[in-house]
């Protein structure tokens, strides 16, 4: 991934981290701050699939309308079933603090979304 999209992963990082720390000193528990940091890693993981697929389709490029569109397609349904299953992982396993842990996954990809056009702006 190039510079840019490892500042994005670190923005979104500190971002989480944030919120985590946030939502336990508003609502005074503690235990939502795995929750939360465990959603935000589902959005950061999200955003590292992309970008890896991005890097990958920037040094295999190619003309055919066809293939792109295929590899589009699986990088989308790559990426919207590992988040499936995270999410579900934490839902059926772990089973606390449910809507600490959206919210995290929710800041993480907000946080994904302005990282990569505030950064794309600067440089």
């Amino acid at each position: 991934m190039s510079h840019i999209s490892y500042r994005a992963l670190l923005w979104q990082c500190a971002v989480v981290g944030a919120a985590g720390l946030l939502g336990a000193a508003v609502s005074g528990r503690i235990g939502i701050i795995p929750a939360v940091l465990y959603g935000g890693a589902v959005a950061v993981v999200n955003v590292a699939l992309l970008g890896w697929r991005w890097r990958a389709g920037a040094k295999d490029y190619h003309s055919d309308i066809r293939r792109h569109l295929k590899v589009f397609y699986r990088s989308s349904l790559e990426r919207f079933f590992t988040v499936g299953i995270l999410l579900a992982l934490w839902f059926v396993l772990v089973k606390l603090e449910p809507l600490a842990m959206l919210t995290g996954f929710m800041v993480g990809q907000l946080a994904g979304m302005t990282a990569s056009v505030a950064l794309h702006k600067r440089t």
